[in-house]
């Protein structure tokens, strides 16, 4: 399983993501904003689609709205941590370190500053 297909299952079984709005946060890590052309060139699906999907994302503190119709991802290990947290709470259980957690902030460093 190549890297983005493993960061992908990570994000929908530990962040319990689902797989649009895990494709989505993926593309808005590599190429930072939803109305770069690069983002767009991922994504056949209409804009009211994508703006439901980062709507989600940023209820779930892993994305911030920057205009009206665009997005941007927050740093990678800030968002996993920021969506573990929240989880945490929905849950009812103790937020505190998660090595599993920790490694996909990590290896989604990684996968954004990779070529």
């Amino acid at each position: 399983m190549n890297q983005i297909n493993q960061l992908k299952k990570n994000i929908v079984n530990d962040l319990e993501l689902c797989e649009e709005e895990a494709e989505i946060f993926l593309a808005l890590v590599k190429e930072e904003k939803t109305s770069s052309t690069n983002f767009k060139k991922h994504f056949d699906w209409n804009a009211e689609k994508m703006i439901e999907n980062c709507k989600k994302l940023e209820q779930k503190g892993m994305i911030i709205q920057i205009n009206e119709n665009e997005f941007q991802a927050l740093h990678p290990r800030f968002a996993i941590v920021n969506r573990y947290r929240r989880l945490c709470a929905e849950k009812n259980i103790q937020f505190k370190k998660n090595i599993k957690i920790d490694n996909i902030g990590i290896m989604l460093e990684n996968y954004q500053d990779k070529e």
